[in-house]
């Protein structure tokens, strides 16, 4: 600042004494025509200072601004030297490792692996129910906690359990002498905690290679997420599993391959223990069964699919009573209206049984879905003579609220049970679930 200003006085003296000379000149001169040039000569003089002063102040200005900066830079580096920084690598250090860039930071994960990638997913479904003939409870339905993961490119693994089951066992009696005596005690498969322990192998185009134990290919909504299920509980032929309602979402060890065979079908099917009898058991009999299920998706119609699905079991009358199935799907979706049919029958030794249901959704706003199903199960198309083989036909209507999608929601089943022949009286049965999915 300084030198700005002795450069500002310094223009200014200059400029009054060469004025003062010029006036001097100008009294001193003998003749009019040489002072009206000595005149001329000052004011070309006085606009050469004013443009000079001019120039100076914005020289000036510059340098003020130039000075600013080298203090701003003064104190940035005043700062940097104050914090303490890594010491520098010696020449030799330099000559041996060469330098890389740094790698940006990344967040801190918790979990690892002994080998390859792995996923966590799970669900918890919280359940009420109430109505006539039945307690009111609250209760855990689900806590299925799934890991899954890739040992290599083209083998991965999956694992699933559900500590919300508790074990029970199925007993046979016989009669002797008027009294029931048990003669056999074995675990009830549905309630087993291990669910899904399987192996997939991908080395060819297309198939999947599936080794373990997992859901057989049976009914579409049987193979259908529970997270992902549009009423509270499945349809009767597969969840009525004490009159032998286990004719899908069920699960047995064996090998199955699927895949897609072209843009518009795709296939499973695979050779497995039994039809869910023997989870995780070693298998009792050299039969084995046959099950599979096929989709076709008409590329014409957007949001369609037709499908059928059976189980064929080499049976022995004494070892292994036959165990078939057969049945059929449609299912039918778009934006805001669902439509689903399923029919499936089987034959389990001496019974022969028969489950359908029809449902229908709509999406009465983007979180807001109202369903109302008709639900019906034969356990025995032979008898109608008690409870445990007569014929049923429910009614359900409810409501899904989709707080994020399947991730949170929260479902309302009201379901009118009916019985054929009058054998059982009517009943009302209200289920809510609340769930959370990850």
């Amino acid at each position: 600042m300084l030198i700005i200003r002795g450069i500002f006085v310094l223009s200014v003296l200059l400029s009054a004494v060469s004025i003062g000379n010029a006036q001097d000149k100008v009294s001193t001169a003998p003749s009019n025509d040489n002072v009206e040039q000595l005149r001329k000569k000052l004011d070309e003089q006085e606009k050469q200072f004013k443009s000079l002063q001019e120039a100076l102040l914005k020289q000036a200005e510059m340098i003020e601004r130039q000075q600013k900066q080298i203090d701003s830079l003064q104190t940035r580096i005043e700062q940097k030297e104050a914090v303490p920084t890594t010491p520098r690598p010696t020449n030799a250090q330099t000559a041996e490792v060469k330098p890389s860039p740094t790698p940006s930071p990344k967040p801190v994960n918790n979990v690892e692996s002994g080998f390859g990638k792995i996923k966590f997913d799970g669900l918890i479904q919280a359940w009420y129910s109430a109505g006539n003939g039945t307690a009111n409870t609250f209760r855990f339905r689900r806590a299925e906690l799934k890991f899954s993961g890739q040992i290599l490119p083209k083998v991965k693994w999956t694992l699933m359990i559900d500590p919300a089951k508790a074990l029970s066992v199925n007993k046979t009696t016989t009669l002797i002498n008027g009294v029931a005596v048990v003669t056999d005690v074995s675990p009830n498969q549905s309630s087993r905690i291990l669910q899904d322990a399987f192996i997939t192998l991908t080395y060819l185009k297309n198939v999947n290679i599936d080794i373990g134990q997992y859901k057989i290919p049976l009914s579409q909504e049987g193979l259908q997420s529970s997270s992902a299920l549009d009423t509270v509980e499945r349809a009767l032929f597969m969840s009525d599993r004490g009159r032998g309602g286990g004719l899908g979402d069920i699960r047995d060890f064996g090998i199955q391959f699927s895949g897609p065979l072209g843009k518009n079908v795709n296939y499973q099917i695979g050779v497995f223990d039994g039809t869910g009898e023997s989870q995780n058991n070693s298998d009792t009999n050299q039969e084995k069964a046959v099950i599979g299920r096929f989709v076709f998706r008409p590329p014409l119609v957007k949001g369609l699919q037709v499908g059928v699905s059976g189980a064929w079991s080499n049976s022995n009358r004494i070892t292994n009573p036959r165990r078939d199935r057969f049945g059929g799907e449609l299912v039918y979706t778009n934006k805001k209206f669902k439509f689903k049919s399923e029919v499936m029958g089987g034959v389990d030794g001496d019974f022969h049984r028969l489950g359908y249901y029809t449902h229908f959704g709509y999406r009465i706003t983007p979180k807001i879905e109202a369903i109302f199903r008709i639900d019906g199960f034969d356990p025995d198309r032979r008898r109608e003579t008690n409870s445990s083989n007569v014929s049923e036909l429910d009614y359900v209507g409810g409501i899904n609220y989709y707080i994020t999608e399947h991730n949170v929601k929260f479902q309302f089943n009201y379901i009118r049970k009916t019985f054929n022949n009058g054998i059982q009286s009517p009943r009302n049965l209200f289920l809510a679930n609340l769930q959370t999915a990850w």
